[in-house]
C-alpha cells in the first residue's frame, strides 16, 4: 500500500467518523479528514514523510475557517446542540432507558431528561426538547392527537 492510499484510507475513516458518530457536526473529525487529504496530495507528489505531514499541516490549516463557516451555517448560526439548533428544532425525540437512566439520542448523544412541568417522563414518550440545562435536555411532552 502506497503512501497516498494510506492518507486516502485515514481520510475516509475520519469522515465516516464524524458522519456517523458525531452526525457530520464534529468539525474537528472533518478537519482532520481534509487534512489527510493534503498528506495524500503530497504522497501523489512523491514528498517524503516530513513533506506529506508539512502538507497535512497546511491543509488542515486551511480548511478550518472552511469547516467553521459550514457548520454555522448547517446550524443557521446557532450554537450546536441547542434547540434553535436546526437539527433539534421541532423534531419528535422518544424517551429511552440506557444505564437506568431516562434519556433521549439526539445528534448522536444520549441526554438524560426532565420535563418541564416537573412530570416524570415515561420510557416510549414522545418529547420535544426545550432547553439544555448542563448536560440533561429539558423536554415537553408530545400529546398525540
Amino acid at each position: 500500500m502506497t503512501d497516498w492510499q494510506i492518507w486516502l484510507l485515514i481520510g475516509l475513516v475520519l469522515l465516516l467518523a464524524d458522519i456517523f458518530l458525531a452526525g457530520g457536526a464534529s468539525g474537528v473529525l472533518l478537519v482532520l479528514a481534509l487534512a489527510a487529504v493534503g498528506g495524500m496530495i503530497g504522497g501523489l507528489l512523491g514528498l517524503g514523510l516530513s513533506g506529506q505531514l508539512l502538507l497535512a499541516a497546511a491543509a488542515g490549516l486551511a480548511a478550518t475557517p472552511f469547516v467553521l463557516w459550514f457548520i454555522r451555517r448547517l446550524t443557521n448560526g446557532a450554537p450546536a446542540g441547542t434547540p434553535a439548533d436546526a437539527r433539534i428544532a421541532n423534531k419528535t425525540f422518544e424517551v429511552q432507558e440506557r444505564n437506568g437512566r431516562l434519556g433521549v439520542y439526539a445528534l448522536g448523544d444520549f441526554y438524560p431528561v426532565r420535563r418541564k412541568d416537573n412530570q416524570q417522563p415515561e420510557p416510549g414518550q414522545k418529547v420535544r426538547i426545550c432547553r439544555f440545562e448542563g448536560i440533561e435536555a429539558v423536554v415537553e411532552a408530545i400529546t398525540e392527537h
